[in-house]
């Protein structure tokens, strides 16, 4: 008996009316509608993990995006990235040429399929946070972080000490729009580093200071400190990792924010950012200099 998933942005009576054409139409298959906010992502340096209302998404035999809206829209390119790394056949497969687009949660699937150290995540629409907190907790345990998606520089990460601070996470964001979240382990950092991606080498790389007592954001725009370090000083296996990171992502220019682990001393990655921000002052950042030679050196090699 093939098994055969429908996925949709909401469900009615004509996607119920839809469903039960097929089955009947269909025979020996099992025919299942659901929704993409019923999707539950698990994911760490070893692992993609997918389920749909408790099932494994890896026992359907075919997945078929129906409907995904302007709501679900990187959600389900997202999975469409997860089942073909898994082996799940899907359609219509356009939904896997994501290209740039994607949100931090995409990213970190990407980083995980080739098996980079990244932080044990959890994902799941905001509507199923409430019911899958419990889960949340079990598998990351506490204390654990909350990021929302759609925020940058160390903004809307919320650390998250009991079942009751789940409650408190805002659903909007300033300007009225829903807040998506990706929960994370926690874990004391002994240092953090953004490393500046250039082609297939990494051109700049600094340390990050924290220099607000409490604060377990190491984020300049929250108070940290910024050190420059000599690129001729940088491990070969955090090159390794941050370069390899650039290029599964597909950018030629990527700052990359990696941590060391106080518990293990050893690298994880935390965000891969497009466009990512300078230091323009040359007194203190070598970043301007070296973004110059790389631009130049590619165009004169076109």
């Amino acid at each position: 008996m093939k098994k055969i998933l429908i996925l949709v942005d909401k469900i009615g009576r004509k996607k119920e009316l839809f469903a039960e054409e097929i089955a009947k139409r269909a025979p020996e298959t099992t025919i299942t509608l659901a929704r993409f906010s019923d999707l539950y992502f698990e994911i760490d340096q070893e692992n993609i993990y997918v389920e749909i209302n408790k099932i494994p998404i890896v026992e359907y035999d075919l997945v078929y995006f129906r409907r995904a809206g302007n709501d679900f829209s990187v959600l389900a390119a997202t999975l469409a990235f997860s089942l073909k790394h898994l082996g799940v056949k899907f359609m219509d497969t356009t939904w896997g040429d994501i290209g740039s687009l994607g949100s931090k949660f995409t990213s970190l699937v990407k980083l995980a399929s080739i098996n980079l150290p990244i932080f044990h995540s959890i994902y799941v629409w905001k509507t199923q946070i409430s019911d899958n907190k419990e889960r949340i907790v079990k598998n990351l345990k506490l204390p654990l972080i909350a990021k929302e998606l759609s925020t940058q520089r160390g903004m809307g990460v919320h650390m998250i000490s009991s079942l009751e601070d789940f409650d408190k996470l805002p659903m909007t964001d300033k300007g009225g729009r829903d807040n998506q979240y990706l929960f994370q382990e926690f874990a004391e950092l002994d240092e953090e580093y953004r490393l500046l991606v250039l082609g297939n080498r990494v051109g700049v790389w600094e340390k990050k200071i924290v220099t607000v007592e409490g604060e377990f954001r190491h984020n300049l725009s929250l108070g940290a400190d910024e050190e420059y370090l000599k690129i001729a000083d940088l491990p070969a296996d955090l090159e390794k990792i941050t370069v390899d990171s650039a290029r599964i992502l597909n950018l030629q220019i990527a700052g990359v924010d990696v941590a060391k682990a106080k518990s293990d001393g050893k690298y994880r990655m935390i965000e891969v950012n497009r466009g990512p921000g300078f230091t323009y002052d040359t007194n203190i950042s070598p970043e301007m200099n070296e973004l110059a030679k790389f631009l130049k050196k590619e165009a004169e090699d076109k």
